[in-house]
């Protein structure tokens, strides 16, 4: 009896052990919330766009071909610029230009030698030049004689400039330009006075239908071609300095100051 009541209830044990097993059954996990597109997307800030280099259009002056390496041409040189010193370039404060002292009309005067303008001509000076005068008038002079020439200035007057040979007596009063045997020219622009450059070209003889080079005393240069040479201008200034004005020409906005020299462009 004993024994029967021991395993009976050993049995009942074994049923509700199990019993509660299977109630409560396997643990089981919530799946996973899912997060909205929006939040599950990383935001980052937008990233900085690379600086593009600023690209500077090359000025004129960056790409014209250095001085030293143009082939000079027939030239018209201004007097003026030829004997006042400015800025450096073609003179330094050391070799610029000095006057004279030489005897004219009785006095002491200060002169510039012609041998100032005539170094800057192209060519020697040879045989005869025909001399051009404000009233009109014409006349020649030998090499020689125009060589030993002084020049009597006031860089800020509008009275031509006198020349003067004290060993042969030449004087020119009235001097506007002169033409050498081999077509080029010495031109005087003074003070307040105006020179259309076509007109000027044509007077020396130089076809206007061609373009020249302008170059100035620091030897800056531009080019001048048909398009532009007909409203340009040789201006004397008051301050007694001679400038070049081109309206129509789009190359350093026109304007060429201390103009030394017209040059034929040599291929």
């Amino acid at each position: 009896m004993k024994k029967t009541l021991t395993i009976t209830l050993s049995l009942i044990l074994v049923m509700l052990a199990f019993s509660a097993c299977t109630a409560s059954g396997p643990e089981t996990t919530s799946p996973p919330t899912a997060v909205p597109a929006q939040e599950a997307t990383a935001t980052f800030p937008p990233l900085a766009a690379s600086a593009t280099p600023e690209i500077k259009p090359t000025t004129y002056k960056e790409s014209m071909l250095p001085f030293d390496q143009l082939i000079p041409g027939n030239r018209i040189v201004i007097l003026q610029n030829t004997i006042s010193y400015g800025r450096e370039g073609f003179y330094t404060a050391e070799t610029k230009p000095v006057t004279q002292a030489i005897n004219y009309a009785g006095n002491p005067v200060d002169a510039y030698p012609m041998s100032y303008p005539i170094a800057f001509l192209k060519n020697d000076l040879t045989g005869t030049l025909k001399v051009f005068n404000n009233d009109g008038s014409e006349q020649e002079i030998s090499a020689e004689d125009f060589s030993g020439l002084f020049i009597i200035i006031d860089f800020t007057s509008d009275a031509a400039p006198v020349l003067y040979n004290p060993e042969s007596g030449t004087e020119l009063k009235d001097f506007l330009y002169a033409v050498t045997s081999q077509g080029e020219a010495i031109y005087s622009v003074v003070s307040a006075s105006n020179h259309n450059t076509k007109e000027l070209l044509t007077k020396v003889g130089w076809d206007p239908a061609e373009t020249y080079r302008y170059v100035a005393t620091d030897q800056f240069y531009i080019p001048v071609g048909v398009p532009e040479v007909g409203t340009g201008e040789i201006r004397g200034t008051f301050s007694g300095a001679v400038n070049g004005n081109f309206p129509d020409l789009k190359i350093a906005s026109g304007k060429i100051n201390d103009v030394i020299y017209i040059e034929v462009m040599e291929e």
